[in-house]
């Protein structure tokens, strides 16, 4: 039986226009009462980045969290929680619940704010690539009814996209994410992590907010791409294959997504979904731009080590622009950035590529760089890519 994901057109964050829209996107899957029923205690858990405006595209849409909450409350959920963990917080938690807007749309749509950081902690138990991994989450997550994920349709540097699958990386709380980026550095064995630990949470309901988007060098510091969409699935994966159709990317070319295809997780192609509500040849979006797959990650080891030198792609800071706040040398899990009088400096021998500076930069000071030869590569790859599209036209 084919998977399920609603379509549903809106083009602005008018409170009237998205509540409208979240209750006709659900409608085909049955609405929030298929979901959430009486006296249900509700865990929502959206993309929460980093401290960023809500214009900047970084972090889901306040409009959309007041949304879904007034709906599952209007399903009969005597409680209805929102949080989630951005990779390192510098200050106060309430300090991105107020700058993002999650704080007042929760607050006026009737519900509370969780801080995962001090929430208490559940193991969670699974295996990737045959290794026995423990994975600390919060423990909300097995204690509510019902946890829905509101994630960001966004570009990202290292798996590509982060949807629907990678949000559940955020049920991990703070610091801890970094670590698990320096134990999984190869973007396949992440894209296994975070699938095998999606797998392992007990999410019901999955919902994107594509409204206003982001791409190129996603996920904190891309172009706001205005994508006027949302999507929802009960399948994390289907989600993501939605995102794919709708912007014109082969879900093989997606790390994640080719393992959950490997593992029979979710469907493995387009034809293995039901696209309903508002037809898909409405929704595809034109000239959303998706970061390259580096092929450096599909080097074997020991050829990698004599090339490494040649063949990279990195973080570089951006001229006159860096603060010195630190926080990249804080959330660094390979510790390769120290601070200087010109900024933050990166010891490429140390780096990972995990991107997690650019993630928390509160700036954007932080850009991907390749070497000379990995972009004459990737420039090549989309020359034989361009190529290979104007021949399926003809």
């Amino acid at each position: 039986m084919n998977t399920k994901v609603s379509l549903q057109k809106c083009e602005s964050y008018d409170k009237q226009e998205v509540a409208d829209s979240i209750k006709a996107l659900l409608e085909p899957l049955g609405s929030m009462s298929a979901f959430v029923k009486k006296n249900d205690i509700v865990l929502i858990k959206p993309n929460m980045l980093s401290c960023k405006e809500p214009e900047r595209a970084a972090t889901t849409h306040p409009s959309v969290i007041e949304a879904v909450v007034r709906e599952c409350f209007d399903a009969g959920a005597s409680e209805v929680w929102v949080g989630d963990s951005p990779p390192a917080i510098f200050g106060r938690t309430e300090d991105f619940w107020n700058k993002t807007g999650f704080a007042k749309a929760t607050e006026t749509a009737g519900g509370k704010m969780l801080c995962f950081e001090k929430d208490e902690k559940a193991n969670v138990n699974f295996k990737v690539f045959g290794k026995e991994v423990t994975a600390s989450v919060i423990k909300k997550v097995f204690d509510a009814d019902v946890v829905i994920s509101l994630s960001k349709m966004k570009t990202h540097n290292l798996t590509r996209i982060t949807g629907a699958v990678k949000n559940h990386f955020g049920f991990i709380p703070g610091f801890a994410k970094a670590l698990w980026h320096k134990k999984f550095t190869k973007v396949n064995e992440f894209s296994a992590f975070v699938t095998e630990l999606a797998r392992s949470l007990p999410v019901k309901l999955h919902i994107m907010d594509g409204i206003e988007a982001m791409d190129l060098q996603g996920p904190a510091s891309g172009r706001v791409k205005k994508n006027n969409i949302l999507i929802a699935s009960e399948s994390p994966v289907a989600v993501d294959m939605g995102f794919c159709k709708i912007v014109g990317l082969k879900p093989e070319s997606v790390p994640i997504m080719k393992y959950c295809k490997s593992i029979g997780w979710g469907p493995a192609s387009f034809n293995d979904v039901d696209f309903v509500g508002t037809k898909v040849e409405d929704c595809i979006v034109k000239g959303y731009i998706v970061p390259p797959a580096p092929p450096v990650y599909l080097i074997p080891d020991f050829v990698l080590e004599l090339i490494r030198k040649m063949i990279w792609t990195g973080p570089n800071l951006k001229p006159n622009k860096c603060v010195k706040c630190g926080r990249c040398k804080n959330i660094c899990p390979a510790k390769a950035i120290e601070i200087s009088s010109n900024g933050a400096e990166f010891d490429r021998t140390k780096c990972i590529s995990c991107f997690c500076c650019m993630e928390v930069c509160p700036i954007e000071a932080i850009e991907m760089k390749a070497s000379p030869l990995m972009s004459i590569i990737l420039k090549l790859r989309n020359v034989r890519n361009i190529l290979s599209r104007s021949k399926k036209n003809e």
